[in-house]
């Protein structure tokens, strides 16, 4: 089960890490050559694009096998000091790493308590929401009365949540609800096409937005059970009903 998953997101790692070396490379390339450096990019790329593969997996495995806090800032720097790790790519492999290490049961080591103190990057955005602003008021609203969100949770802040800003203006709604439930209202948002799925960085506008630090381990709890939600899911169905 657990292996799938970890497989998952090395893909997706991968295929974004793969798109961001071809451009690197090939902006290189042709500031060195004006014409005939078609072959010279292919061979480049390729190279690369083993040696990032390699790395990468080698490197989550070492920090899943030795989770402290020591071993994790090493792989790290050692990502950051590679010359064609570009910004975009070294924010995925944090955010990917962060679901390598929650999936293989270690959401409570130090090496994921490290990544998830690491306050999010100044150009991440949270949720865009697909529907209408009626239908958000009506979430919040609903959710306020099964006593899902709490009191003290403003509309306003629900509303900039949902923004497509930036997710470092936003502020942690409060929830009252358990967190599986929490994470299955969001998840059934997805479903429904009300916001928009942000891949390797899913979790992490959940986790800014709600305050869960493990988010892909508590899903997994509903996830794995015979009918593939929470027990006492009937208020986030209540919530979401006639969207």
């Amino acid at each position: 089960m657990y292996n799938v998953k970890k497989q998952n997101i090395l893909m997706m790692l991968k295929f974004l890490i793969n798109q961001e070396l071809q451009i690197f490379h090939t902006k290189e390339i042709d500031k060195r050559f004006s014409i005939g450096g078609d072959d010279l990019k292919k061979t480049k790329i390729s190279e690369r694009i083993v040696h990032w593969n390699s790395l990468l997996k080698k490197s989550f495995d070492y920090v899943v096998n030795t989770p402290s806090k020591d071993v994790l800032r090493t792989r790290l720097k050692l990502f950051k000091q590679t010359p064609d790790c570009t910004e975009t790519m070294y924010e995925n492999i944090i955010d990917a790493l962060k679901g390598y290490l929650e999936v293989s049961n270690l959401g409570s080591s130090e090496a994921f308590i490290d990544l998830i103190n690491v306050s999010p990057n100044k150009k991440d955005l949270t949720f865009d929401w697909m529907s209408s602003n009626e239908r958000l008021e009506e979430i919040f609203n609903k959710g306020k009365q099964v006593r899902l969100i709490g009191k003290e949770s403003t509309l306003k802040q629900w509303k900039k949540a949902f923004s497509g800003g930036l997710l470092t203006d936003v502020e942690q709604i409060n929830f009252t609800g358990t967190n599986v439930l929490v994470v299955f209202l969001f998840d059934q948002m997805k479903e429904k096409g009300l916001i928009k799925y942000y891949g390797l960085k899913h979790n992490k506008v959940i986790e800014v937005i709600t305050g869960i630090t493990s988010v892909a381990q508590t899903r997994d709890k509903y996830e794995n059970t015979k009918t593939g939600e929470p027990k006492d899911n009937k208020d986030v169905n209540l919530i979401l009903s006639n969207i």
